[in-house]
């Protein structure tokens, strides 16, 4: 029997999301005579009222049969972080659901365990000053361990090849025939996809992973299908607040007008400038707007200081 699903992926293309345009960098507004629209929103908003939930212990079912280091991994995670939630929200229930779904069925599909059922239960030791102490109770039933069967590289448009060899993506998912099928090593595959799709100006690719499940074999059968989209090449890029010898320098660490856009350039230009950029700048001061018509980008860097924004 072949069983179906999506793969759930939607964290890995963080790096994806367009660039703002237009918006005034941070460090500016205290240079504006006058509030700008966003500092009156953040100074008339109400404060959330949140709570801090630490986990003190992490209590299994011994009747559960989890292997000795899903439960290590699982008490690890938990007690080593500080979960902020909205006291007013039903905070306890909610965070016992993303307990159950991210830390501990994360830990069993990346061991090959692809259909775990977990839940989790907090119980609260102590509330002191908008902390709250906890004790996580888990119970889960592993279920099958399932094997890494085919895995596919497709173009999702039938009619538009892949810029890139199939082979040559294929060889990008650290996964190979009969090893325990692992979310987080696909995971880390369609990042290096998107990497290498962005290096070669395709911004805006998606893959869409499909499984299939054969529970005769027990294996996972992977279909990752790509959108490509537009290759993008670089239209024009400007400076704010720097000389012409200092825009000339800066241009040097990034895509020539016409060249394709290379995206690890992008990711690349504060670490290479960070001698001679400002102190206090960041990805905020950058900004890019895409042409799609064109297959032509934008890029505009504000590096203005209030001195220079009077200019």
């Amino acid at each position: 029997m072949f069983v179906r699903r999506l793969l759930l992926v939607a964290p890995l293309f963080l790096l994806c999301v367009p660039f703002a345009f237009g918006q005034l960098p941070k460090r500016l507004e205290k240079c504006l005579p006058y509030p700008t629209l966003a500092q009156e929103i953040r100074e008339t908003r109400p404060a959330p009222t949140e709570v801090r939930v630490h986990v003190v212990r992490v209590d299994f079912d011994p009747n559960d049969g989890i292997p000795a280091d899903v439960r290590e991994e699982i008490s690890t995670k938990l007690r080593s972080q500080v979960f902020e939630r909205d006291v007013e929200s039903a905070y306890l229930k909610d965070l016992a659901q993303e307990i159950a779904e991210v830390p501990v069925r994360g830990a069993f599909r990346d061991r090959g365990y692809f259909k775990t059922n977990a839940t989790a239960m907090l119980t609260t030791l102590q509330v002191q000053d908008g902390d709250v102490w906890a004790v996580v109770r888990i119970n889960a039933t592993p279920g099958p361990q399932y094997r890494t069967g085919g895995i596919q590289i497709k173009s999702a448009d039938p009619d538009s090849a892949l810029a890139i060899s199939p082979q040559v993506l294929r060889s990008l998912i650290p996964l190979k025939r009969g090893e325990l099928f692992s979310v987080a090593r696909v995971r880390a595959g369609l990042e290096e996809l998107g990497r290498v799709f962005g290096r070669q100006g395709y911004l805006d690719m998606t893959p869409e992973p499909d499984t299939e499940v054969d529970e005769a074999r027990e294996t996972v059968n992977l279909v990752i299908r790509i959108d490509q989209q537009v290759q993008y090449r670089v239209g024009s890029v400007e400076f704010l607040g720097m000389n012409a010898a200092m825009q000339e320098r800066l241009a040097g660490s990034l895509p020539r007008h016409g060249e394709v856009l290379d995206r690890d350039r992008l990711e690349e230009f504060f670490k290479a400038n960070r001698a001679i950029l400002p102190s206090d700048v960041s990805r905020d001061d950058m900004s890019i707007r895409r042409d799609t018509k064109a297959r032509t980008v934008a890029i505009f860097f504000d590096f203005r200081t209030c001195s220079t924004n009077a200019n």
